[in-house]
C-alpha cells in the first residue's frame, strides 16, 4: 500500500486529500498529514489565551481531521439522519453569543440535545466545555479572561480540542488522538512538534509582527516578510526539534518510510515554513527516498503578496533542498505564479479553471501520480498475478483484485500453476484485446476459452527424476509436476535440510536440474535453469515484441523469484501489493 505524506496547513491539503480519494478510494492507500499548530487567530487564538498559551492552536488539526472524516464517510454524509452527518455538523458548528454566559448555556444545550451521541462521549464533551469556562466548576469560578472574549462565530469543537489538550499535560497531540477515536477515523494528522510556542515575523524594514493572525493578513508588498521565528512565553526565541514532546508519532519515520512526499499549497510564512524550520526536518526530508513534490499556489497569498513563484522558491531554499523537489505548477494560475526559473525541476498542467484560487482535486493528483509512475501507455504491460494483480487473503484485497483484473490491459505472466491461474482469470480477467496468460513459470500459456499450449519442451521434466524423488520417504506422495515443467514437492518443513537431500539426487543428472525453495512450504525443481527471465525471452519472441516494447510489473522484482528480470535490462516496476497495482492501473487508464 502506497504511503503518502503531506506537509500542510489547515486547508492546503483539502484538494490533495479529495483528489486521492476520488481517483483511488481512501481505503487503498495510506495518507499521513504533518502540520504545526502555531495558529493564533479567531477562536483558536482565544483557546490558546484561555489556557495561558500553554497549548497549541487546535484549528488546523481539527480541519484536517474533519477533511479526512468527510472523505471516509462521504456516503454516510449524504444522509442527514446518519450518525456521521450529525457528528460532522457538531464539529463544524460555530456559535455566536453576546457574552460568555450565553455561549456556555448554548453549548451545553446543544450537547444535551445531541441525542445521537453515546453516553460516554456526551459526558466527555460536557466535561470539556466545563473545563474551558471554569477554573473550578464545582465552585462555579469562571476562568480568568473569559469575560473579555468575543464569542462571535466561535468554533465549538475548538473548545473540545483545547480543553482535551489542557487536561492532558497541555498536549494537543493527545487531543488529536482522542478526537480521532471519537470521530472513528485513524490518527493520520500529526504535529511536527508538541511544544506550545508563539509565531512571530520580521519584515524587510525590521518591523516585528507580533501575532500569527497578522502574518496571515500582512498584504504589504512594500515591506515584505523576510523571516519568521518562534518564541516561548517569556519572549525567548526557540526553534524546536521535530518530534519534540511528541508521544505518539515520529514524523521523521513517516517521512523516511514515505513513497511520496508532498508539500501542499498554502500560506507559507504562517502555516508551512514554521514546519520546515524545525531542527532536523530539512535533513530527514533530504534522506527520504520518497519522490518529492511541492505544489505552487495559484495566486499571491496575503503573507507573500508581491512575491513571485521563483522568489518564493528562493525563500524556501533556506529551509529545504528545493532541488530534490518537483515543483507542481498550474498553467492557469495567476501571472508570476505559473512561471518558475528553469533551474528548478517542474511539472505543469491545467490544474484549475483560469485564475481560480483552488486546485481541481482530481487534476492535481492525477498530474502528480502520472509523473510518479512515469508510465508510457504505448508500451505492452506484462504483469505477475499473485501478490501483484491478485490476492484473496482478505475481503478488501479480493475486492481490489477483482477490480484490477477488470481494468488491466496486458499479458499476465505467472509462476503459479495452470489450474490456479485459469480459475482466477476465467472468473475475473476481462481483457478483450491481448488476453494471453502465461503460467507454470511462464512456460505454459493460454487465452481465455482456449486450450493451453507450451512455449518450449526443452524444460520438460523427465519421468525418471520423479521416480528418484518419490523413492525418498520424506517426499513420497508429495510430488506433482506442473505443466510438465516444474516438479513441486510440498508440504515440507525444515526445507533447507530437505534441499540438501534433493541436491544430492540431482547430482546424477550432471547439472541438468536446479532446485529452489519456493512458496511457503515447497521446493521446486526445474530443468535448464528455467526462471521467469528465460520464459520472458521466449514470450517476447512468440509475441514478436522487443525488450524496449514492454514494462514488467511484479511484487518480487527487488527480492524473490523476479530479480532475474533485471538481467534482461527491461523496464520493470516493483508493485508491492494489489493496492499499489490498483493505483497504478487507475493512473494509467482513468
Amino acid at each position: 500500500m502506497k504511503k503518502i505524506v503531506v506537509l500542510c496547513g489547515g486547508t492546503g491539503s483539502i484538494a490533495l486529500q479529495k483528489g486521492f480519494d476520488e481517483l483511488y478510494d481512501i481505503n487503498n492507500y495510506q495518507i499521513d498529514l504533518i502540520i504545526n499548530a502555531y495558529d493564533n487567530g479567531k477562536s483558536t487564538g482565544v483557546c490558546r489565551k484561555i489556557f495561558n498559551n500553554k497549548i497549541l492552536g487546535p484549528s488546523d488539526l481539527r480541519k484536517n481531521q474533519l477533511t479526512y472524516f468527510s472523505i471516509k464517510y462521504k456516503n454516510e454524509l449524504l444522509n442527514p439522519n446518519s450518525y456521521e452527518y450529525k457528528m460532522y455538523e457538531l464539529f463544524e458548528l460555530r456559535l455566536s453569543a453576546k457574552n460568555y454566559e450565553d455561549y456556555y448555556k448554548n453549548a451545553k444545550k446543544i450537547i444535551k440535545d445531541s441525542v445521537f451521541l453515546e453516553k460516554d462521549i456526551k459526558k466527555k464533551f460536557n466535561q470539556l466545555i466545563n473545563y474551558f469556562f471554569f477554573s473550578n466548576f464545582k465552585l462555579k469560578q469562571w476562568r480568568k479572561g473569559i469575560k473579555q472574549v468575543d464569542f462571535t462565530d466561535f468554533s465549538l469543537s475548538n473548545i473540545f480540542y483545547a480543553s482535551c489538550a489542557a487536561l492532558h499535560n497541555n498536549s494537543l497531540e493527545y487531543a488529536g488522538k482522542y478526537m480521532a477515536k471519537i470521530l472513528r477515523i485513524p490518527n493520520r494528522v500529526h504535529l511536527i512538534s508538541n511544544i506550545s510556542l508563539m509565531l512571530k515575523a520580521i519584515s524587510d524594514s525590521g518591523k516585528i509582527i507580533e501575532d500569527e493572525g497578522d502574518i496571515v493578513t500582512w498584504d504589504n508588498p512594500k515591506d515584505k516578510i523576510k523571516s519568521v521565528f518562534l518564541e516561548k512565553d517569556k519572549g525567548e526565541k526557540y526553534t524546536p526539534y521535530m518530534n519534540e514532546n511528541n508521544q505518539f508519532t515520529s514524523c521523521d519515520k513517516l517521512i523516511l518510510d514515505a513513497d511520496i512526499l508532498i508539500i501542499s499549497s498554502g500560506t507559507q510564512w504562517s502555516s508551512l515554513i514554521p514546519t520546515y524550520m524545525h531542527k532536523g526536518c530539512k535533513d530527514v526530508i533530504k534522506q527520504s527516498k520518497a519522490k518529492k513534490y511541492l505544489i505552487m499556489n495559484n495566486c499571491h497569498d496575503h503573507d507573500m503578496y508581491g512575491v513571485s513563484a521563483t522568489e518564493c522558491l528562493n525563500i524556501l531554499n533556506n529551509y529545504l533542498d528545493i532541488n530534490q523537489f518537483t515543483i507542481v505548477i498550474n498553467d492557469n494560475a495567476e501571472q508570476e505564479m505559473n512561471i518558475v526559473d528553469q533551474k528548478y525541476k517542474q511539472l505543469h498542467g491545467e490544474l484549475s479553471e483560469k485564475n481560480n484560487r483552488k486546485h481541481s482535486p482530481k487534476k492535481l493528483v492525477s498530474t502528480i501520480m502520472k509523473h510518479y509512475f512515469s508510465l508510457n501507455s504505448k508500451l505492452t504491460f506484462i504483469s505477475d498475478l499473485d501478490g501483484t494483480l491478485w490476492s484473496d487473503v482478505t475481503e478488501q484485497e479480493k475486492r481490489i483484485s477483482i477490480e484490477n483484473l477488470k481494468i488491466f490491459e496486458g499479458i499476465i505472466f505467472s509462476g503459479n500453476s495452470y489450474n490456479h491461474v485459469k480459475e482466477i482469470t476465467d472468473a475475473y480477467f476481462v481483457n478483450k484485446n491481448n488476453n494471453y496468460i502465461y503460467c507454470d513459470y511462464g512456460n505454459t500459456y493460454f487465452r481465455k476459452d482456449k486450450n493451453k499450449e507450451t512455449l518450449s519442451k526443452e524444460f520438460y521434466i523427465e519421468e525418471s527424476l520423479l521416480n528418484d524423488i518419490n523413492q525418498i520417504p520424506d517426499f513420497k506422495n508429495k510430488c506433482t509436476i506442473r505443466g510438465n515443467t516444474i516438479l513441486t514437492i510440498k508440504p515440507l518443513i525444515d526445507r533447507s535440510k530437505k534441499l540438501v537431500i534433493v541436491n544430492e539426487i540431482l547430482k546424477k543428472y550432471d547439472g541438468k536440474y536446479q532446485a529452489y525453495i519456493a512458496g511457503r512450504t515447497s521446493i521446486d525443481i526445474v530443468k535448464g535453469g528455467l526462471d521467469k527471465s528465460k520464459a520472458l525471452r521466449l514470450l517476447l519472441a512468440q509475441q514478436n515484441l522487443d525488450f524496449k516494447d514492454i514494462i514488467y510489473l511484479g511484487n518480487e522484482i527487488e527480492y524473490g523469484n523476479e530479480t532475474c528480470i533485471k538481467s534482461l535490462n527491461v523496464l520493470s516496476l516493483q508493485v508491492n501489493d494489489v493496492f499499489e497495482m490498483n493505483m497504478l492501473l487507475k493512473t494509467l487508464y482513468f
